[in-house]
């Protein structure tokens, strides 16, 4: 589908270079990934403030495990006036930096890059999902049930890795009848999901009646 896409924007004489060098990362084959740096090589070459590549740039290196060269990668974007035209590559941009920080345990930065997202995008759910995720790790359960509910709300309660999140704070937050409530609903979409079932929905039950 990708290369199709691909060679229907070639013929209309549109430059798929940041495209090819996606599709290169995403099969994350280390031959692929040497490929796609050199491409975006080439591009950074020609323009250095090229933003979409380098965001792509950057996750090529975090693909390669090359971290601290890929946030070097992102500060730049960061650094960089806000363009429309790529607000989706700024938002990657800043999701990224998010995600390190968070592993960093650095979540006041993670929260100003999440909330650069919301700020031109509300209705982005892995921001939301991150925002859950650290005050999930700050242990403000009902704060973090909040956040995973909106980003369960907008992947239309489909998203089975964010309800559990979900069900899981509101269990935290002693809200058992939500926990039991968002467990059906994962449930119906995805009967198989025996942690739901057994950890969650059976505990919060056992709560109830005690």
């Amino acid at each position: 589908m990708a290369r199709e896409l691909i060679e229907d924007l070639a013929q209309k004489n549109v430059d798929t270079t940041i495209f090819e060098c996606q599709a290169l990362i995403a099969t994350g084959a280390g031959d692929s990934l040497n490929l796609a740096e050199k491409q975006l090589k080439a591009l950074l070459q020609k323009n250095k403030e090229y933003v979409p590549a380098l965001v792509v740039y950057a996750l090529c290196k975090f693909l390669k495990k090359q971290q601290s060269q890929g946030i070097e990668f992102l500060k730049k974007v960061a650094h960089s006036d806000f363009q429309l035209e790529n607000a989706h590559y700024y938002e990657k941009a800043w999701l990224m930096m998010a995600d390190a920080f968070i592993a960093q345990r650095d979540f006041n930065s993670a929260t100003q890059e999440l909330n650069k997202v919301l700020q031109h995008n509300k209705s982005n759910v892995k921001a939301q999902e991150y925002m859950g995720l650290i005050k999930e790790k700050e242990k403000d359960h009902y704060t973090a049930a909040q956040h995973y509910k909106v980003a369960f709300e907008m992947s239309n309660n489909k998203n089975p890795s964010v309800g559990y999140r979900l069900a899981f704070n509101y269990m935290k937050a002693q809200k058992y009848t939500d926990t039991i409530d968002i467990g059906r609903q994962i449930l119906k979409v995805y009967p198989d999901f025996p942690q739901v079932r057994n950890e969650l929905m059976a505990k919060a039950r056992q709560q109830i009646r005690a």
